[in-house]
């Protein structure tokens, strides 16, 4: 572990300097937005700069390869302790509500107050219920826990998400989104594996403990490596800044790109849910062929994300996300139709590449407009809209499902992914390098 923390700070430096030639557009379409970084405002060296963004990514992927370890194992817990039908749906959403609906009260708070000390705060209540788990011998306190579980869950990976954005510069927004998406989804990606091994080995509470140790060796990175930062203006006290963080809620911008991240999450929103029932139903495929195509989406996806990233800095953003959420919406249209391992592969590796590409465009877009006018704030709402749209879709398609058949839930989510693609490309205008109409 001590040699992560020197060596993610090193790999960062290099990544974030890569350096690319200036073009003639460069040079007479300069980004709207010019303000400074919080890191530059406050003169943070670029190694200071590197070694917090090093310990916020690898205290993300660490908090994310928890939930990784965990999630394909909740429903057989949850069943060995009487959940079933409705109830087995609600020990998930419920997880999900409380984090989608906290998440904006903690990007506000997170402006007002600073973000180290709300990610301690979510990170030492996240170490507790992950041990409260083990205690767990009914389905009311199942439920009980994972409510509380999602409402910390608010108070961690959005305001990193904010921190995140506070060190990314301008015309790097991509470059660190793109960092914090790929630790992100990372540990999420690896985490099923571990847990896998660990429940085989030691049991499910071995899980729950790994999930508590790796909530502690977060918080330990937060306290130890990342400061409190905060610029110390003075806007009217502490009832003024939060009025000024709602205020850039207003902007057309930030209103369109947020309907557009709740519609095309809608779509997205069922993959992991529908797929296996299409891998079963259509193609009889196997629980290690399924887990192998869908591990190699997520992982895809995490390598692709900071490339994709990095050219959202250097392209138009909006033509970026666009055709990501295209190419998602294509795919969909297509799953019903895969043949074979094969073909389901290849659908998946695409809807992979679709993924990539959006997200760190979203992303940037969003945190080039909140920069100084509320970054917590921006991003929890687009959090916010994406787990609304996650929760949304999965019950929207189950009710295609009863009625209609498999087929439909793919043909409906992908009308919702290229709906959010048409209105996006109508109305989404964020100012930026190459975007006409800024």
């Amino acid at each position: 572990m001590a040699v992560g923390l020197i060596s993610l700070p090193t790999l960062c430096s290099a990544i974030l300097r890569v350096p690319y030639p200036e073009t003639e557009q460069d040079r007479m379409e300069p980004e709207t937005n010019q303000e400074p970084s919080l890191a530059s405002q406050l003169g943070l060296e670029r190694a200071e700069t590197n070694r917090i963004l090093g310990s916020l990514l690898l205290a993300v992927f660490t908090v994310m390869l928890g939930v990784g370890i965990i999630a394909p194992l909740l429903p057989g817990y949850a069943r060995s302790l009487g959940a079933n039908g409705i109830i087995l749906g609600l020990i998930f959403s419920i997880f999900s509500l409380f984090r989608t609906f906290f998440t904006p009260v903690a990007g506000i708070l997170s402006d007002r107050w600073g973000r180290k000390h709300l990610m301690g705060a979510g990170m030492f209540a996240y170490f507790i219920l992950s041990l409260a788990y083990v205690q767990v011998e009914t389905t009311p306190l199942l439920l009980t826990v994972r409510a509380l579980h999602g409402l910390a869950a608010a108070f961690i990976i959005p305001v990193a998400n904010a921190y995140v954005g506070d060190l990314a510069p301008p015309q790097k927004e991509g470059r660190y989104m793109g960092l914090f998406l790929a630790s992100f989804l990372a540990g999420f990606a690896l985490g099923p594996a571990l847990g896998g091994v660990l429940y085989d080995s030691f049991g499910m509470a071995s899980c729950f403990l790994t999930l508590g140790f790796l909530a502690l060796l977060a918080l330990s990175l937060i306290l130890v490596f990342v400061p409190n930062l905060t610029t110390g203006r003075s806007d009217g006290g502490k009832e003024g800044q939060i009025g000024a963080s709602l205020e850039i809620l207003k902007s057309h911008v930030i209103i369109t790109l947020l309907i557009f991240t709740f519609v095309s999450s809608i779509g997205r929103g069922s993959i992991m849910s529908f797929v296996p029932l299409l891998a079963q139903e259509k193609l009889d495929m196997s629980a290690t062929f399924l887990g192998a195509i869908l591990t190699t989406n997520l992982s895809l996806a995490a390598i692709l994300l900071l490339p994709f990233g990095i050219l959202a800095d250097r392209t138009d953003r909006k033509h970026i996300l666009l055709a990501g959420t295209i190419l998602s919406g294509l795919m969909f249209a297509l799953l019903p139709s895969a043949r074979g391992v094969w073909g389901l592969l290849l659908v998946n590796v695409l809807l992979g590449i679709g993924t990539a590409m959006a997200f760190p465009a979203a992303q940037a877009i969003a945190v080039s407009l909140a920069r100084g006018r509320g970054m917590g704030t921006v991003l929890s709402f687009l959090q916010s809209a994406t787990g609304a749209g996650f929760a949304t879709g999965p019950l929207v398609s189950g009710m295609l499902y009863k009625s209609y058949g498999i087929d439909s839930v793919f043909h409906v989510c992908s009308v919702f992914l290229l709906a959010a693609s048409v209105y996006g490309a109508f109305f989404l205008n964020p100012p930026g390098r190459r975007i006409e109409g800024s």
